[in-house]
């Protein structure tokens, strides 16, 4: 490591944390070089061996989870709890659920083959992994969103290099010790640096990415990778909705809602940004929440609450212009709306009367903060959910569930819910996808090894006779085509008896030119 990175500042009091160094452009080469040598024999071992390690790897994670809460709540500003419940608490069932998902993904597929068409041949497709895969992970959950990753790459039997975001380096570093700690040597290797060590890794000659963050950065990545022409899985932005119906049962909803927006102070792609509320209940749904958003405390220095601070200043400053937008432009502040303590803490804010014109409606916030806004029916909340450059999560609330169902379908998402939100993020067997501007990278279940692995079709001819359609093109070969088109019309069994007795024409024919 070299050149010191500008330090990183606490979000909890706004103290200065001591600066992590910044990975040069030959480091990023070595990293890669040195995890491609310690793939191969990776790549070799029986895949239960690889389970076994990464169970290893999980069960080290909860063992060790007092250093990373203590890091996490350095560089997030997050209590024990939410840092436990948010990044660790389930590692072990996480791996689990990876291993019975990837155990779908990378078996072997046979191919079954017509004896007639294809005599004495045998196909199997197999799964192989890419070789070395980068991780460039964001910060609002710094381990959590390697996990989803991480995992899958190395039961595939790749090597992994790791780059954290330049907000939660240390986080990022511990997770790499412990890896370093269970795994083979080299294995996985860590960079650390903004955005140019990202470039830099991805020129350094990795064989496949995932990345995890902005819609700008996000494209260009994946424009770099399609240059290289390696796979490249992205998740990036989000803007999710939430339509609350008029026989929802409202206390659920409303403690529902109110989780989904707020946890992680709001840090997260899948948090509801938007609630389309049906008029009817819209004064008793705005009055509850807003009265259960106000009981939630921010997280300050030596009183962890339920909401920690905002990770960063460019984040706390994005919230605050967006709740300035809409208070401008005619919404209704009904609770929040102002920041706390020394550090980047801000108020659980619910905006009401809110319209499409406003940046907490139309833009990525990122923030403790939940824009209402009041429609006349179902319809009117499906179009206007729909209409958002993004797509990744929506849900509808509702006591009718097959409504509620239908209506979920027409979400314009990647994962739609009823009654629910954002909770699929945590279950490695579905697939956590996205439309639009969100981009359609796919995290976890057997349908993201697309990026891990590539399919090689092993091709096995055990007959001894020649190919009935190789050389001489002759009147046989004319005869033996027409019979197999009149078979694929539906002839009768004649036409299977007149098959064979030109095969043996055809094995004779091809036997002569080659003689």
């Amino acid at each position: 490591m070299s050149d010191p990175a500008a330090g990183t500042v606490s979000p909890l009091d706004g103290s200065t944390l001591p600066p992590v160094p910044s990975s040069n452009g030959e480091e990023v080469k070595v990293a890669v070089v040195k995890a491609r040598e310690a793939q191969r024999a990776w790549a070799a071992r029986p895949s239960s061996e690889r389970e076994a390690a990464l169970q290893a790897l999980a069960t080290r994670l909860l063992e060790r989870r007092s250093e990373a809460l203590e890091v996490m709540g350095q560089e997030m500003g997050r209590g024990p709890v939410d840092n436990l419940f948010h990044d660790l608490v389930s590692a072990r069932e996480f791996v689990s659920a990876v291993i019975r998902a990837g155990r779908k993904a990378l078996a072997p597929e046979k191919i079954s083959l017509s004896m007639l068409d294809w005599p004495g041949k045998k196909v199997t497709v197999e799964a192989v992994p890419r070789g070395v895969v980068g991780i460039i992970a964001p910060w609002n959950y710094p381990l959590a969103n390697f996990f989803k990753h991480l995992f899958p790459a190395l039961l595939a039997g790749n090597g992994v290099v790791l780059k954290p975001s330049e907000h939660t380096p240390r986080t990022g570093a511990w997770l790499w010790k412990q890896c370093v700690e269970v795994l083979p040597k080299d294995l996985v290797q860590l960079v650390q640096g903004g955005g140019a060590v990202g470039a830099a890794l991805l020129e350094a000659g990795v064989d496949a990415l995932a990345f995890t963050g902005s819609v700008a950065t996000g494209k260009k990545v994946a424009a770099a990778a399609g240059a290289r022409l390696i796979p490249c899985t992205v998740e990036l932005g989000g803007k999710d909705a939430a339509i609350v119906l008029a026989d929802c049962n409202l206390s659920r909803t409303v403690a529902g809602v109110l989780f989904w927006a707020v946890h992680n102070a709001g840090q997260d792609c899948s948090a509801i940004e938007r609630v389309y509320v049906e008029e009817a209940i819209a004064d008793r749904f705005v009055e509850q929440l807003a009265r259960a958003a106000k009981k939630l405390r921010v997280s300050v220095p030596g009183a962890p609450g339920e909401v920690g601070p905002l990770q960063n200043a460019a984040q706390l400053a994005i919230v605050e212009a967006h709740v300035l937008d809409a208070k401008a432009k005619g919404a209704v502040v009904a609770a929040g709306g102002a920041r706390t303590g020394p550090g980047y803490g801000y108020q659980p804010t619910v905006l009401d009367r809110c319209t499409d014109e406003m940046k907490a409606v139309r833009e990525e916030t990122f923030g403790p903060v939940i824009a209402v806004v009041r429609v006349k029916d179902a319809e009117e909340a499906v179009r206007r959910a729909n209409d958002s450059q993004y797509g990744l999560n929506g849900s509808v609330w509702t006591a009718d569930l097959a409504r509620g169902e239908a209506l979920a379908r027409r979400l314009e998402v990647g994962v739609a819910f009823v009654n629910n939100h954002s909770i699929a993020g945590a279950l490695p067997e579905i697939p956590w996808t996205g439309v639009k501007d969100t981009g359609p990278g796919v995290a976890s279940s057997r349908h993201a090894y697309a990026t891990f692995v590539r399919r090689r079709t092993v091709f096995i001819d055990k007959n001894a006779k020649p190919d009935p359609l190789w050389f001489p093109f002759n009147d046989d070969l004319m005869a033996f085509g027409e019979a197999l088109v009149a078979r694929g019309l539906g002839a009768g069994a004649g036409v299977f008896l007149k098959l064979g007795g030109l095969l043996g024409k055809r094995v004779k024919a091809i036997q002569e030119l080659v003689g």
